[in-house]
């Protein structure tokens, strides 16, 4: 999983690290002599007649002159230099002009790489490093940079479904991305919870879709809702909701059809399903293959309805990871889960300290 970006971001740490290693020091050590200066005598003191000479104690210490702040001789600064290294914002923009190419392969956005260099700069420009901890304070920090990108905060499902019932959540996004197999997934994963889930076939359009979702919800043990071809979806969304309601359901997980953010008239009809039924959530699922067009596919589809969360497919088998990683800071929105594989429980739910741990190799 994401093996290309790994590898890329592996390279970022180590040519920053040793770029910052190697910066000149401005003297070397074996020709820097200390200045001896002379000793003063301290000059004696004259005490005039009739004048009793301060005693030794409190208000003595109160009267003296508060000593000079010994400042480091010029042999502990170089030392100093020696032992550590300070980075430059030519240092961090070096870097990036060397990578821009890999991680550009590696589908990571312009807007993002730019967002990248510049909390890099906020975090160790004109900071001091020591020699021995280099690496690590460059990967620490690239990792803290990459956890603000990834972690936009949690999706609450089962504390969700403790406020009210039914939860409504429709599912959104492109043909082809996983929708309908998201859905299964997350249908399993809340019944294993020992939550109640309906399903709505609120795909009327794409041929043989309906009984897509009536296959999983016949191996999973749920009831799938479904009108004709052709029917309104937003009235099969809503019956489900009503169905729910009823039989005390906790969830309805609504698909809807594929469809592009050019295609005018499906969208249309997205924001009437939505416009009717107000769900809860609008969760957008994403393949992760698709490289850098998931940041249009986020922003047109955040635009057109306002999405909640998003689910990325087909991880497992993503080398570069970059679209991922573009998308979430275009459109800074929570990740519900990943889905791993083909199996009904191949998903994990979203974990952005974890996630990045993985992609950083820790």
């Amino acid at each position: 999983m994401f093996g290309f970006l790994k590898k890329k971001l592996s390279e970022s740490v180590e040519k920053l690290s040793e770029k910052i290693r190697k910066k000149e020091v401005e003297a070397p050590v074996e020709k820097i002599e200390e200045v001896k200066k002379p000793v003063e005598k301290p000059k004696p003191v004259k005490v005039r007649k009739g004048v009793r000479p301060e005693k030794k104690g409190f208000l003595a210490r109160l009267r003296r002159k508060p000593e000079e702040e010994k400042k480091p001789t010029l042999k502990e600064r170089v030392v100093g230099r020696v032992l550590e290294r300070g980075v430059s914002g030519k240092d961090i923009d070096s870097l990036f002009e060397e990578m821009e190419f890999g991680l550009i392969e590696a589908n990571v956005s312009l807007e993002t790489m730019d967002f990248l260099k510049d909390r890099m700069k906020e975090y160790l420009v004109g900071k001091q490093l020591k020699r021995g901890g280099i690496e690590k304070e460059v990967r620490n920090t690239l990792e803290k940079i990459l956890v603000e990108i990834f972690d936009q905060g949690e999706v609450g499902l089962e504390k969700l479904a403790k406020s009210k019932k039914p939860v409504c959540i429709v599912f959104l996004g492109f043909n082809g991305s996983g929708k309908t197999t998201s859905i299964a997934k997350l249908g399993k994963y809340l019944t294993s919870k020992k939550f109640k889930v309906v399903l709505a076939a609120g795909d009327t359009f794409r041929a043989a879709s309906i009984e897509q979702l009536d296959v999983h919800g016949n191996r999973l043990g749920l009831k799938v809702i479904k009108h004709d071809y052709g029917a309104d979806s937003a009235a099969v969304v809503y019956d489900a909701k009503e169905h729910a309601k009823a039989k005390g359901i906790d969830f309805v997980l609504a698909d809807t059809a594929g469809r592009s953010h050019a295609n005018r008239n499906l969208m249309d009809e997205l924001k009437k399903i939505v416009r009717v039924n107000k769900p809860d959530l609008k969760i957008l699922v994403m393949d992760s293959l698709t490289g850098n067009d998931l940041v249009e596919q986020g922003r047109n589809f955040d635009e057109a309805v306002g999405i909640d969360a998003m689910i990325f497919t087909k991880v497992d088998v993503n080398e570069k990871g970059g679209g991922m990683l573009s998308a979430c800071y275009a459109v800074k929105k929570p990740i519900l889960y990943i889905g791993l594989g083909q199996e009904y429980g191949d998903i994990e739910i979203f974990d952005a300290k974890k996630f990045v741990k993985d992609l950083m190799g820790g």
